[in-house]
């Protein structure tokens, strides 16, 4: 919980809640901002079930208080209140470029643009949203979520990224990205994300392109 709460504070998770329009209008044992807390903490524990990833948090910070009657059901329903925005617009006022400059290769700050396939849970909306790999007679797998991200490459650290299905080509839903793009920047990409309207955007802004 320090880490979290360092990286994430308190009163920036507020902010985001309430602007999300997630405040409680009512007091609620796992409150929207615990859910946030809980949400990151499930990142860190991925092996861990609702229950444990809840005792890990309880244990970490012994000041919270007790969750009577709190079971699994309680924290999907408490996830589901809190949507994905919420955590998408988090991440989005914490992520940032962490390197030093005496990491960056002739003065240039090395940023990655690429892409992964992460299968997800095999729900109906996770099917209807992401899709399958094979043919609509014949799905195969799990449904796949296509994911862009743009990382900084001396401190890993990921500075944006978009959600597709895996059907959506890597130029689409990488178009979002290119905000992070600029002067004093070398981009790194395979041909896949590629396009020589794109490639002129980033030269026109600066930015240096491999």
């Amino acid at each position: 919980m320090g880490i979290l709460t360092r990286s994430c504070p308190a009163e920036l998770v507020a902010r985001v809640v309430a602007e999300a329009g997630c405040t409680e209008k009512r007091r609620r044992v796992l409150s929207a901002r615990f859910t946030v807390y809980f949400v990151l903490a499930l990142c860190l524990f991925p092996q861990a079930d609702y229950l444990e990833v809840l005792r890990l948090v309880k244990a970490g910070e012994p000041t919270l208080r007790p969750w009577a009657g709190v079971n699994k059901s309680s924290l999907k329903r408490a996830r589901r209140r809190l949507g994905r925005l919420v955590i998408r617009e988090l991440f989005r006022a914490v992520a940032r470029p962490l390197g030093r400059r005496a990491e960056h290769f002739h003065g240039l700050r090395v940023l990655a643009l690429d892409e992964m396939l992460p299968a997800v849970p095999d729900s109906a909306h996770n099917r209807e949203t992401f899709g399958k790999a094979g043919s609509q007679r014949s799905p195969m797998g799990f449904p796949q979520a296509r994911v862009v991200g743009v990382t900084e490459c001396s401190s890993h650290a990921v500075l944006d990224a978009v959600v597709g299905g895996w059907k959506d080509s890597e130029r689409i839903v990488s178009d979002e990205l290119e905000a992070h793009i600029g002067a004093g920047a070398l981009v790194l990409a395979d041909r896949g994300l590629w396009g020589l309207a794109r490639w002129r955007r980033f030269r026109d802004r600066g930015a240096h392109l491999l």
